[in-house]
């Protein structure tokens, strides 16, 4: 039997790691459920287009992992008036709070991290509260936290954040979330985007996730309803919240 070069080993090997990678893009998703999916402590993103669920999403999880294990979940609002987050935190679960600095984040939970927060933002990478924000990221399995951010696409996160994700979560894209996403992930975003548009109706769409799990490489599928505390005057808030830290209000 002729032996193989290295080069020829690294021909074999590269070939293998882009079918394992073509499988992943092009299998069906497997079935999973949110709560079973979601890593315990970890890093989640979820994103999609405009009000197709990602805030009520990251609150469902919220919700079955405190109804679970008695977890604390902190919504992160920094830039967010002071009247917007009293009005968002009297229609929330007592076990839920709004803070509007890293500090605040408790070990041992959730940590909702809305776009507004615009210390995740790309373009500010080099500031102290990005910096604050890196650091935090990288213990947050020693300090047992599961830290859900939120975006409509990854070009309006730091880098440094999407490299530490165990998971992303897809709710309903548009094309166009493909087309200028992060290189890296535009396959992915890709597949996100078929994966809805075989979707029958617009309620089973919102109701559907698209998950990545990296650990894995595979895409799984869930449904997901909303937490009983969610309102449509709540996701508008939260939409207002957005707004603000877009610098559209």
């Amino acid at each position: 039997m002729t032996k193989l070069s290295w080069t020829e080993k690294l021909k074999r090997y590269r070939k293998e790691k882009a079918e394992e990678y073509a499988k992943a893009i092009l299998s069906p998703a497997g079935k999973t459920t949110l709560y079973s999916i979601l890593p315990y402590p970890g890093v989640v993103l979820v994103m999609g287009g405009r009000r197709k669920g990602k805030t009520g999403l990251a609150h469902e999880a919220a919700r079955q992992f405190h109804s679970r294990r008695l977890i604390p979940v902190v919504v992160h609002l920094p830039y967010a008036p002071e009247t917007i987050r009293r009005k968002i935190q009297k229609q929330l679960p007592p076990w839920m709070k709004i803070v509007s600095r890293v500090s605040e984040w408790p070990k041992n939970a959730i940590v909702i991290y809305d776009e507004a927060a615009q210390s995740a933002h790309a373009r500010r990478t080099q500031t102290g509260d990005a910096v604050q924000l890196d650091n935090l990221i990288g213990i947050s399995g020693q300090r047992n936290q599961l830290i859900i951010f939120i975006s409509h696409h990854s070009r309006k996160v730091d880098l440094n954040v999407i490299h530490e994700v165990d998971r992303i979560l897809w709710k309903e894209p548009t094309y166009a979330h493909q087309m200028f996403e992060r290189d890296e992930l535009s396959d992915f975003t890709m597949r996100a985007y078929d994966f809805f548009k075989e979707i029958k109706g617009e309620v089973a769409r919102k109701k559907a996730t698209l998950i990545i799990d990296f650990h894995n490489l595979r895409f799984l599928e869930c449904k997901n309803n909303l937490p009983p505390w969610w309102t449509d005057q709540l996701s508008r808030l939260f939409q207002d919240v957005q707004r603000i830290g877009r610098g559209v209000l």
